[in-house]
Protein backbone atom coordinates (compact mmCIF):
# COMPACT_ATOMS: atom_id res chain seq x y z
CA UNK A 1 0.00 0.00 0.00
CA UNK A 2 1.39 3.32 -0.48
CA UNK A 3 0.82 5.85 1.98
CA UNK A 4 2.34 8.66 0.16
CA UNK A 5 -0.36 8.22 -1.77
CA UNK A 6 -3.03 7.92 0.28
CA UNK A 7 -1.80 10.50 2.49
CA UNK A 8 -2.42 13.22 -0.66
CA UNK A 9 -5.72 12.08 -1.34
CA UNK A 10 -6.59 12.84 1.89
CA UNK A 11 -5.32 16.07 1.63
CA UNK A 12 -6.84 16.89 -1.75
CA UNK A 13 -9.17 19.73 -2.08
CA UNK A 14 -11.81 17.31 -3.85
CA UNK A 15 -11.73 14.69 -0.70
CA UNK A 16 -11.64 17.18 2.18
CA UNK A 17 -14.80 19.27 0.07
CA UNK A 18 -16.94 16.12 0.14
CA UNK A 19 -16.02 14.88 3.39
CA UNK A 20 -17.40 17.98 4.89
CA UNK A 21 -20.34 17.95 2.94
CA UNK A 22 -20.97 14.47 3.92
CA UNK A 23 -20.61 15.31 7.64
CA UNK A 24 -23.10 18.37 7.32
CA UNK A 25 -25.81 16.66 5.58
CA UNK A 26 -25.38 13.73 8.51
CA UNK A 27 -25.83 16.24 10.47
CA UNK A 28 -28.96 17.86 9.27
CA UNK A 29 -30.51 14.26 8.91
CA UNK A 30 -30.13 14.37 12.64
CA UNK A 31 -31.26 17.64 13.41
CA UNK A 32 -34.37 16.96 11.70
CA UNK A 33 -35.06 13.72 14.31
CA UNK A 34 -35.50 16.28 16.95
CA UNK A 35 -37.79 18.06 14.83
CA UNK A 36 -40.84 16.84 14.97
CA UNK A 37 -42.57 18.78 12.35
CA UNK A 38 -41.02 17.03 10.02
CA UNK A 39 -42.31 13.51 10.84
CA UNK A 40 -46.06 15.07 10.66
CA UNK A 41 -47.92 13.67 7.52
CA UNK A 42 -46.59 13.75 4.35
CA UNK A 43 -47.90 16.06 1.72
CA UNK A 44 -45.25 18.66 1.47
CA UNK A 45 -42.79 17.06 3.94
CA UNK A 46 -40.50 15.11 1.43
CA UNK A 47 -39.29 18.42 -0.38
CA UNK A 48 -39.24 20.66 3.16
CA UNK A 49 -36.66 18.02 4.44
CA UNK A 50 -34.94 18.05 0.78
CA UNK A 51 -34.44 21.93 1.17
CA UNK A 52 -33.83 21.97 4.56
CA UNK A 53 -31.20 19.61 4.34
CA UNK A 54 -29.71 21.78 1.07
CA UNK A 55 -29.76 24.99 2.78
CA UNK A 56 -28.02 23.44 6.41
CA UNK A 57 -25.39 21.80 3.97
CA UNK A 58 -24.91 25.12 1.93
CA UNK A 59 -25.27 27.53 5.31
CA UNK A 60 -22.92 24.89 6.83
CA UNK A 61 -20.42 24.67 4.39
CA UNK A 62 -20.08 28.65 4.18
CA UNK A 63 -19.36 28.72 8.35
CA UNK A 64 -17.35 25.90 8.45
CA UNK A 65 -14.72 27.61 5.80
CA UNK A 66 -15.50 31.01 7.49
CA UNK A 67 -14.75 29.57 11.04
CA UNK A 68 -11.01 28.08 9.29
CA UNK A 69 -10.92 31.76 7.85
CA UNK A 70 -11.23 33.30 11.42
CA UNK A 71 -8.91 30.78 12.75
CA UNK A 72 -6.13 32.19 10.44
CA UNK A 73 -6.93 35.34 10.79
CA UNK A 74 -6.54 35.47 14.55
CA UNK A 75 -3.34 33.02 14.30
CA UNK A 76 -1.88 36.06 12.25
CA UNK A 77 -3.04 38.72 14.84
CA UNK A 78 -1.56 37.07 17.39
CA UNK A 79 1.50 35.57 16.28
CA UNK A 80 4.14 36.49 19.09
CA UNK A 81 2.23 36.63 22.12
CA UNK A 82 1.83 34.36 24.99
CA UNK A 83 0.00 30.63 23.75
CA UNK A 84 -2.22 31.39 26.67
CA UNK A 85 -3.37 34.61 24.98
CA UNK A 86 -3.40 33.38 21.97
CA UNK A 87 -5.91 30.66 22.59
CA UNK A 88 -8.09 32.29 24.68
CA UNK A 89 -8.58 35.14 21.49
CA UNK A 90 -9.01 31.96 19.40
CA UNK A 91 -11.48 30.42 21.57
CA UNK A 92 -13.56 33.26 22.53
CA UNK A 93 -13.61 34.20 18.38
CA UNK A 94 -14.99 31.17 17.13
CA UNK A 95 -17.51 31.40 19.71
CA UNK A 96 -18.99 34.18 19.26
CA UNK A 97 -18.34 33.66 15.45
CA UNK A 98 -20.29 30.10 16.50
CA UNK A 99 -23.57 32.17 18.38
CA UNK A 100 -23.73 34.85 15.27
CA UNK A 101 -23.80 31.61 13.07
CA UNK A 102 -26.84 29.77 15.06
CA UNK A 103 -28.31 33.09 15.35
CA UNK A 104 -28.61 33.90 11.26
CA UNK A 105 -29.03 29.88 10.52
CA UNK A 106 -32.37 30.15 13.04
CA UNK A 107 -33.63 33.26 11.30
CA UNK A 108 -33.29 31.74 7.42
CA UNK A 109 -34.57 28.68 8.23
CA UNK A 110 -37.83 30.20 10.49
CA UNK A 111 -37.83 32.97 7.31
CA UNK A 112 -37.78 30.51 4.64
CA UNK A 113 -40.30 28.16 6.55
CA UNK A 114 -42.63 30.61 6.44
CA UNK A 115 -42.12 31.60 2.91
CA UNK A 116 -42.28 28.32 1.02
CA UNK A 117 -44.37 26.26 3.58
CA UNK A 118 -46.52 28.62 5.64
CA UNK A 119 -45.50 26.67 8.23
CA UNK A 120 -44.61 29.37 11.61
CA UNK A 121 -43.06 26.60 14.30
CA UNK A 122 -39.65 27.43 13.53
CA UNK A 123 -39.85 30.93 13.98
CA UNK A 124 -41.84 30.99 16.96
CA UNK A 125 -39.17 28.72 18.22
CA UNK A 126 -36.67 31.48 16.86
CA UNK A 127 -38.30 33.95 18.59
CA UNK A 128 -38.38 32.23 21.95
CA UNK A 129 -34.18 31.70 21.39
CA UNK A 130 -35.61 27.75 22.21
CA UNK A 131 -32.96 24.50 23.19
CA UNK A 132 -34.51 23.19 19.54
CA UNK A 133 -33.19 25.69 17.33
CA UNK A 134 -31.00 27.83 18.37
CA UNK A 135 -28.58 26.19 20.92
CA UNK A 136 -29.24 23.07 18.94
CA UNK A 137 -27.87 24.22 15.80
CA UNK A 138 -25.06 25.97 17.92
CA UNK A 139 -24.47 22.89 19.34
CA UNK A 140 -24.19 21.03 16.10
CA UNK A 141 -21.52 24.51 15.04
CA UNK A 142 -19.02 22.73 18.39
CA UNK A 143 -19.19 19.45 17.10
CA UNK A 144 -17.95 20.22 13.50
CA UNK A 145 -15.88 22.76 14.70
CA UNK A 146 -13.65 20.32 17.53
CA UNK A 147 -13.98 18.12 14.75
CA UNK A 148 -12.66 19.81 12.21
CA UNK A 149 -9.88 21.24 14.93
CA UNK A 150 -8.72 17.59 15.69
CA UNK A 151 -8.24 17.71 12.38
CA UNK A 152 -5.81 20.58 11.93
CA UNK A 153 -4.02 20.26 14.95
CA UNK A 154 -3.48 16.51 14.31
CA UNK A 155 -2.05 17.69 11.14
CA UNK A 156 0.20 20.27 12.62
CA UNK A 157 1.30 18.40 15.09
CA UNK A 158 2.39 15.34 12.64
CA UNK A 159 4.00 18.11 10.54
CA UNK A 160 6.07 19.19 13.91
CA UNK A 161 6.69 15.62 14.36
CA UNK A 162 8.45 14.71 10.94
CA UNK A 163 10.38 18.52 11.22
CA UNK A 164 11.48 17.60 14.43
CA UNK A 165 12.74 14.39 13.31
CA UNK A 166 14.79 15.79 10.09
CA UNK A 167 15.95 18.46 12.57
CA UNK A 168 17.15 16.35 14.88
CA UNK A 169 18.85 13.83 12.40
CA UNK A 170 20.42 16.38 10.52
CA UNK A 171 22.20 17.95 13.91
CA UNK A 172 23.30 14.12 15.21
CA UNK A 173 24.78 13.67 11.46
CA UNK A 174 26.79 17.17 12.12
CA UNK A 175 27.74 16.54 15.31
CA UNK A 176 28.68 12.73 14.11
CA UNK A 177 30.97 14.93 11.00
CA UNK A 178 32.73 17.25 13.81
CA UNK A 179 33.73 13.52 16.09
CA UNK A 180 34.83 11.91 12.72
CA UNK A 181 37.06 15.23 12.01
CA UNK A 182 38.82 15.02 15.40
CA UNK A 183 39.86 11.63 14.50
CA UNK A 184 42.11 12.72 11.36
CA UNK A 185 44.62 15.98 12.19
CA UNK A 186 45.96 13.78 14.90
CA UNK A 187 46.41 10.63 12.90
CA UNK A 188 47.55 12.09 10.39
CA UNK A 189 50.18 14.39 12.08
CA UNK A 190 51.62 11.13 14.38
CA UNK A 191 51.90 9.06 10.54
CA UNK A 192 53.83 12.12 9.02
CA UNK A 193 56.44 12.32 12.08
CA UNK A 194 57.48 8.73 11.68
CA UNK A 195 57.60 8.94 7.88
CA UNK A 196 59.98 11.92 8.32
CA UNK A 197 62.52 10.01 10.10
CA UNK A 198 61.83 6.75 8.16
CA UNK A 199 62.17 8.10 4.22
CA UNK A 200 66.11 8.54 4.75
CA UNK A 201 66.90 5.32 6.70
CA UNK A 202 64.65 2.82 4.48
CA UNK A 203 63.12 4.11 1.27
CA UNK A 204 61.56 0.39 0.56
CA UNK A 205 60.15 0.49 3.93
CA UNK A 206 59.14 3.93 3.60
CA UNK A 207 57.18 2.95 0.12
CA UNK A 208 55.23 0.13 2.37
CA UNK A 209 54.18 3.18 4.82
CA UNK A 210 53.01 5.24 2.36
CA UNK A 211 51.01 2.65 0.64
CA UNK A 212 49.23 1.65 4.35
CA UNK A 213 48.83 5.06 5.12
CA UNK A 214 47.06 5.76 1.88
CA UNK A 215 44.66 2.69 2.72
CA UNK A 216 44.11 4.33 6.37
CA UNK A 217 42.93 7.49 4.67
CA UNK A 218 41.48 5.65 2.03
CA UNK A 219 39.26 3.96 4.67
CA UNK A 220 38.56 7.33 6.68
CA UNK A 221 37.38 9.09 3.61
CA UNK A 222 34.87 6.18 2.52
CA UNK A 223 33.70 5.58 5.61
CA UNK A 224 33.66 9.20 6.71
CA UNK A 225 29.38 9.35 5.86
CA UNK A 226 28.66 6.20 8.00
CA UNK A 227 27.25 5.84 11.02
CA UNK A 228 28.43 2.24 11.09
CA UNK A 229 30.59 -0.50 9.17
CA UNK A 230 31.16 -4.21 9.65
CA UNK A 231 33.44 -5.46 12.01
CA UNK A 232 35.33 -6.88 8.81
CA UNK A 233 35.88 -3.82 7.14
CA UNK A 234 37.40 -2.22 10.67
CA UNK A 235 39.61 -5.16 10.76
CA UNK A 236 40.54 -4.59 7.75
CA UNK A 237 41.55 -0.75 8.39
CA UNK A 238 43.01 -2.04 11.28
CA UNK A 239 45.62 -4.36 9.27
CA UNK A 240 46.82 -1.09 8.17
CA UNK A 241 46.80 0.81 11.15
CA UNK A 242 48.98 -1.68 12.73
CA UNK A 243 51.47 -2.10 10.74
CA UNK A 244 52.36 1.73 11.01
CA UNK A 245 52.03 1.24 14.26
CA UNK A 246 54.49 -1.23 15.05
CA UNK A 247 57.18 0.73 12.45
CA UNK A 248 56.19 3.60 14.66
CA UNK A 249 56.82 1.78 17.75
CA UNK A 250 60.19 -0.56 16.50
CA UNK A 251 57.59 -3.86 17.48
CA UNK A 252 57.12 -3.10 21.21
CA UNK A 253 52.93 -3.85 20.34
CA UNK A 254 51.54 -6.82 20.29
CA UNK A 255 47.59 -7.58 18.96
CA UNK A 256 45.80 -10.14 19.61
CA UNK A 257 42.66 -10.91 17.53
CA UNK A 258 39.65 -13.18 18.68
CA UNK A 259 36.85 -12.35 16.59
CA UNK A 260 34.34 -15.40 14.56
CA UNK A 261 34.40 -14.80 10.93
CA UNK A 262 30.82 -14.90 10.93
CA UNK A 263 30.46 -12.54 13.60
CA UNK A 264 32.82 -10.35 11.44
CA UNK A 265 30.53 -9.91 8.75
CA UNK A 266 26.93 -9.99 10.71
CA UNK A 267 28.25 -7.40 13.73
CA UNK A 268 28.60 -3.19 13.36
CA UNK A 269 30.64 -0.66 15.17
CA UNK A 270 31.11 2.89 14.72
CA UNK A 271 34.36 3.41 11.82
CA UNK A 272 37.75 3.69 13.65
CA UNK A 273 36.63 3.05 17.00
CA UNK A 274 39.09 0.21 17.54
CA UNK A 275 41.78 2.58 15.80
CA UNK A 276 40.82 4.94 18.56
CA UNK A 277 41.08 2.63 21.62
CA UNK A 278 44.61 1.28 20.67
CA UNK A 279 45.75 4.96 20.01
CA UNK A 280 44.49 5.78 23.15
CA UNK A 281 46.04 2.79 25.14
CA UNK A 282 49.67 3.98 23.27
CA UNK A 283 49.22 7.13 24.52
CA UNK A 284 48.95 6.51 28.01
CA UNK A 285 50.80 3.24 28.87
CA UNK A 286 54.68 3.04 28.80
CA UNK A 287 56.27 0.01 26.62
CA UNK A 288 59.17 -1.11 24.91
CA UNK A 289 60.24 -4.30 23.40
CA UNK A 290 61.27 -6.35 26.48
CA UNK A 291 58.13 -5.30 27.90
CA UNK A 292 55.42 -4.86 25.19
CA UNK A 293 52.18 -3.48 25.18
CA UNK A 294 49.93 -6.70 24.50
CA UNK A 295 46.25 -5.51 23.38
CA UNK A 296 43.56 -7.72 23.32
CA UNK A 297 40.69 -7.77 21.00
CA UNK A 298 38.19 -10.41 21.38
CA UNK A 299 33.80 -10.91 21.04
CA UNK A 300 31.12 -11.75 23.71
CA UNK A 301 28.28 -11.85 24.39
CA UNK A 302 27.14 -8.38 21.74
CA UNK A 303 30.37 -6.74 22.89
CA UNK A 304 33.77 -6.14 21.48
CA UNK A 305 36.21 -6.13 24.01
CA UNK A 306 38.93 -3.98 23.70
CA UNK A 307 41.89 -4.97 26.86
CA UNK A 308 45.36 -3.95 27.32
CA UNK A 309 48.13 -4.69 30.20
CA UNK A 310 48.24 -1.51 32.18
CA UNK A 311 51.45 0.88 32.90
CA UNK A 312 50.45 4.31 32.85
CA UNK A 313 52.53 6.79 32.29
CA UNK A 314 53.87 9.64 34.55
CA UNK A 315 53.14 12.16 32.22
CA UNK A 316 50.51 12.20 29.49
CA UNK A 317 50.94 13.97 26.12
CA UNK A 318 48.15 16.83 25.22
CA UNK A 319 45.77 14.95 23.53
CA UNK A 320 43.33 16.54 20.48
CA UNK A 321 40.18 16.05 21.60
CA UNK A 322 40.02 12.53 20.43
CA UNK A 323 39.82 9.25 22.87
CA UNK A 324 37.30 7.70 24.86
CA UNK A 325 34.97 10.67 25.28
CA UNK A 326 34.50 10.77 21.74
CA UNK A 327 33.91 6.83 21.03
CA UNK A 328 31.39 7.66 24.00
CA UNK A 329 29.62 10.26 22.29
CA UNK A 330 29.32 8.41 18.79
CA UNK A 331 27.85 5.60 20.82
CA UNK A 332 25.04 7.91 21.96
CA UNK A 333 24.43 8.95 18.88
CA UNK A 334 23.98 6.25 17.44
CA UNK A 335 20.98 5.36 19.78
CA UNK A 336 23.51 2.43 21.99
CA UNK A 337 23.36 2.99 25.64
CA UNK A 338 26.84 3.73 25.37
CA UNK A 339 30.13 1.83 26.47
CA UNK A 340 32.08 0.38 29.70
CA UNK A 341 35.21 1.12 30.93
CA UNK A 342 36.50 -1.00 33.48
CA UNK A 343 40.41 -1.08 35.38
CA UNK A 344 41.24 -4.27 37.73
CA UNK A 345 43.98 -6.28 38.14
CA UNK A 346 46.48 -4.42 36.23
CA UNK A 347 44.24 -4.55 32.89
CA UNK A 348 42.33 -1.71 30.98
CA UNK A 349 39.29 -2.95 29.48
CA UNK A 350 36.75 -0.90 27.10
CA UNK A 351 33.42 -2.73 26.21
CA UNK A 352 31.81 -1.65 22.85
CA UNK A 353 28.05 -2.78 22.08
CA UNK A 354 28.02 -4.05 18.51
CA UNK A 355 25.04 -3.37 16.16
CA UNK A 356 23.50 -5.98 14.25
CA UNK A 357 23.86 -5.94 10.56
CA UNK A 358 20.64 -4.31 9.61
CA UNK A 359 21.18 -1.66 12.13
CA UNK A 360 19.60 -2.89 15.98
CA UNK A 361 21.82 -2.76 18.89
CA UNK A 362 22.33 -5.78 20.87
CA UNK A 363 22.65 -5.17 24.49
Amino acid sequence: MNFQRSGNIFESRIFRFLFRITVLFLFSVLFKSFDLTFVEGFGTQPVRSAVFSTVFVAYGYLVWIGAIGLTGLIERHTKGQFATVRLWKLVGSLFLYGLLAAFFFGFTYAGSDIILFGRYEAWDSFKRLSYELNIGIFLFYLLILAFNGIIFYYRQWNEYQIKTERLMRENIQARYETLMNQIEPHFFFNSLSVLTNLVYKNPDLSATYITRLAQCYRYILDKKMENLITIASELDFLKSYSFLIQVRHQNSIIFDLDIPEEIQQKRMVPPASLQMLIENAIKHNCFSVAKPLHIRIRFEEGFLIVSNNLDKRASVPDSTGTGLDNIRKRYELNGSAGITVLQEAGQFMVKLPTFLKHGHPHF
